[in-house]
């Protein structure tokens, strides 16, 4: 599997959440939607979308609009062939390639248990200053 789609399962879909969400834009590249109606399109979390959408934001795959005078953020998919060729591999992984699905699923899971064992110290680390 490319480096670049590690890579991107690793810093930014990072969940399963966040594989929809790209997977999803990969499938239907003239979206532009909310967190909420993205969310009641892929049947998530809209808390855990709308992470989701800021990461890959932050990645430069989607684009924030602001709408409403500021009181709605719209995503959709970034004008750029880096964009649009990263999702499709990531795509073309996924779907087409059954050892390259169970990496992309491992390293997810990797990545969620560092995420766990990153909170589990935090909150050691909080309750000890609690307790001081």
């Amino acid at each position: 599997m490319d480096a670049r789609i590690k890579d991107f399962i690793c810093d930014y879909a990072r969940n399963l959440i966040g594989l929809d969400v790209a997977l999803f834009f990969q499938t239907n590249p003239q979206t532009f939607d909310t967190p909420e109606g993205l969310a009641r399109r892929i049947h998530r979390d809209v808390a855990e979308v709308k992470q989701a959408l800021d990461r890959l934001a932050t990645c430069n795959v989607l684009e924030v609009f602001s709408r409403g005078e500021g009181r709605y953020q719209c995503y959709a998919l970034a004008k750029s062939a880096e964009a649009w060729d990263l999702l499709c591999m990531l795509s073309e992984a996924y779907m087409d390639d059954l050892e390259a699905r169970k990496e992309i699923v491992r390293l997810l899971m990797q990545t969620r248990t560092a995420e766990r064992k990153g909170n589990e110290h935090s909150d050691n680390t909080d309750t000890q200053r609690i307790g001081q």
